[in-house]
């Protein structure tokens, strides 16, 4: 799913998530670990953009079959997910 030697740490990742949520969607303001993102918060544009963003930043592709949606279900499942993915 991914590979990418130079791997950031948790709270660099947490950083960089959080701050791209809140200033892409700006809605969502205050961003919290539990924010809801797949109850309509986000719409399908918004979501490519996302799934964009952390494959570009994170060199992660969602592609694989074994990559399931609940993983951006929160802010704290995706920094979860880059996390795990990433190491």
């Amino acid at each position: 799913m991914l590979h990418n030697a130079t791997a950031a740490s948790t709270p660099d990742i947490e950083a960089e998530i959080y701050g791209y949520l809140d200033k892409r969607f700006p809605a969502l303001a205050p961003v919290a670990p539990d924010t809801a993102l797949l109850d309509g918060a986000i719409d399908s544009l918004g979501f490519l953009e996302l799934i964009m963003f952390l494959g570009e930043r994170f060199n992660l592709s969602m592609e694989d079959d074994n990559f399931d949606f609940q993983e951006l279900a929160t802010p704290a499942s995706l920094v979860n997910f880059v996390s795990r993915t990433r190491m």
